[in-house]
């Protein structure tokens, strides 16, 4: 408010001196070219026109109805107002004619411009095309020509009562008035709302206005002035351009924020689709382990399943607990906790073969990860769960064994693999085989997420003895190296191990083969 009130003295001090200057500069010895007040007339003109446009665009641009309203003034004032200014006195009838126009598009102007004091618009739209805007320039332009043009006809057509009526010195006077009273009108308005273009709106009508006040004053002719009259109005054309100009250079800055904000907002509303996507995608593969056990879990006991009930349950309670971590934190930000792999890999392997999966599992005791549960449990689950969907009824392999400072754990199942040379473009988002109906997200979040805590996910090539898809998880691991021989569990050790053979069996089957041998775990 401070600021503004400072530019306010500012702007009348500017337009007392120019004023005083320019008084001073016309009743002086200095002669003046005829050729410069129409110089000076057609600078304003196009200054008007300019600011017409300018107020135009910025408004369509901000959608600001009172920016269109000034446009509007601009395009009469451009139009009519300053050519009939400089087409001289009423002394016959057609210059009747002008004067009459002159005086009522100046009224229109100044409508115009304290219309844009409206906090309103117009609420119905006009039934014409072109016309169906809030108060558009266009409409405003179209009011007031149609206005002027009716009494230049009314003048036209009774130049005995037109030519009292527009040499009036009332008239005159009232039409100077008017302008200031809009003026001081827009400078309150825009000192009370802290608006800055309405303040130097203001002063710009005062100023092309101010001009016109000395010869109302001594009653002379307002149109014999050949240096103060236009060089006010260029000046008050001039003040309110730059204001225009200012409005236009804000609103500019206002679209590039708002673009900037609503990039940002993309971008977050794409993140959060993306994690919506990421765990929904991990839900339905927990979900169809969680499926498998609670069916088991559901089965009378004396159906004839050996089933561990136990061990079942405590598997899909942990898968239960990790869903709803997934959903009430984001992973990629949760605190590293050392997990036992083996422990852990039990209840997954566990969890699938109630699906119906047929899986050999194997790891060394005592082995110990620094990464969070649920990070190993999501990428595992993944791997297993895309098992299942790509390579229904095959064999998969689940193996966990110290590799120098990494914990590795192996999934290997004998389906239809992935393409030769195709393994590294399987890992990226979006990547599926031909009929894959997924969204292919599974595999890469899961690269990415173990990036964060120093692990790493890739597929292994497959080779002619050993078919199917291998993927390989490596786990940053700080324990010490374990104790006896290191597992290392290979496709030509296969017979050290605890395998089903033959086709897919079906979840009672499984779990009740894991049950019998003791969850089918080979220690080492």
């Amino acid at each position: 408010m401070r600021k503004l009130a400072l530019e306010t003295v500012a702007l009348l001090s500017v337009v007392v001196a120019a004023a005083v200057t320019l008084h001073h500069i016309e009743a002086g010895p200095t002669g003046i070219t005829a050729q410069l007040p129409a110089m000076l007339a057609m600078f304003a003109s196009g200054g008007a026109a300019f600011a017409a446009l300018v107020a135009e665009f910025t408004a369509r641009t901000a959608d600001q109805p009172a920016l269109r309203r000034i446009a509007a003034a601009m395009i009469v004032y451009a139009v009519i107002v300053v050519p009939a200014t400089a087409a001289g006195s009423a002394n016959a009838v057609d210059t009747i004619v002008v004067s009459a126009a002159r005086h009522t598009a100046s009224l229109a102007t100044v409508g115009l411009l304290l219309a844009s004091l409206a906090r309103f618009d117009r609420p119905h739209p006009w039934p014409l095309p072109g016309f169906r805007g809030p108060v558009t320039g266009t409409r405003g332009t179209v009011v007031a020509v149609a206005a002027t043009a009716a009494v230049a006809l009314v003048a036209a057509a009774v130049p005995q009562f037109g030519y009292p009526v527009v040499t009036s010195r009332f008239l005159v006077v009232g039409i100077v008035l008017f302008w200031l009273n809009g003026g001081v009108a827009l400078i309150v308005a825009g000192l009370v709302r802290r608006r800055r273009l309405w303040v130097w709106t203001g002063f710009g009508m005062i100023s092309i206005i101010g001009g016109n006040v000395p010869r109302v004053l001594e009653w002379e002719p307002i149109l014999s002035s050949p240096m103060l009259v236009p060089g006010m109005r260029l000046l008050g054309l001039a003040l309110i351009l730059c204001a225009l100009l200012r409005a236009a250079l804000q609103t500019h800055q206002q679209l590039v924020l708002d673009q900037e904000r609503l990039r940002d907002a993309q971008a977050e509303a794409s993140r959060v689709q993306e994690r919506m996507s990421e765990q929904a995608h991990e839900l339905r593969n927990a979900l169809a382990g969680v499926d498998g056990a609670a069916q088991l879990l559901a089965m009378d006991p004396q159906d004839g399943a050996d089933i561990d009930r136990t061990a079942l349950r405590a598997a899909m309670s942990a898968e239960l607990d990790r869903m709803r971590a997934m959903l009430e934190t984001d992973p990629s930000r949760r605190p590293n906790r050392r997990v036992r792999l083996k422990a852990l890999l039990e209840q997954l392997v566990l969890i699938r073969r109630t699906t119906g999966m047929a899986i050999e599992f194997a790891a060394e005791e005592d082995l110990t990860v620094d990464v969070p549960p649920e990070i190993v449990a999501q990428v595992v689950t993944n791997v297993l769960a895309n098992c299942e969907r790509h390579a229904p009824g095959a064999r998969v392999w689940v193996e966990a064994y110290r590799l120098g400072d990494r914990a590795r754990i192996q999934v290997q199942d004998d389906g239809p693999g992935v393409p030769a040379g195709k393994e590294e473009e399987m890992l990226r988002r979006g990547a599926k085989g031909g009929a894959s109906v997924g969204q292919g997200i599974g595999l890469h979040v899961c690269r990415q997420v173990l990036d964060r805590y120093g692990g790493r996910l890739r597929l292994a090539p497959a080779i002619p003895e050993r078919p199917g898809c291998t993927v390989i998880v490596d786990l940053p691991v700080e324990a010490p190296e374990p104790q006896g021989q290191t597992l290392r569990a290979r496709r030509s050790h296969r017979g050290s191990r605890v395998r089903w053979v033959g086709s897919r069996r079906s979840p009672s089957e499984a779990a009740s083969t894991s049950t019998s041998t003791g969850g089918g775990h080979v220690d080492h």
